[in-house]
């Protein structure tokens, strides 16, 4: 389960966090550059994530 005071989620919470499955959601995530990658580890950035939704949001209004 995802936990919200963690700013770098793996690929399994960063898929329960969007709602998507593993593929789409680490296509999306490395696309928009939320992806990090620390040793062998891909890691994703919550806040690039949300930045990235707000802007889609505020660019729809």
């Amino acid at each position: 389960m995802y936990n919200s005071k963690n700013r770098l989620m793996d690929a399994k919470e960063m898929c329960s966090y969007l709602s998507l499955g593993r593929n789409r959601g680490v296509e999306f995530a490395k696309s928009i550059g939320a992806e990090v990658a620390i040793g062998r580890r891909r890691l994703y950035d919550r806040v690039v994530i949300d930045r990235y939704l707000d802007n889609q949001i505020q660019e729809e209004k």
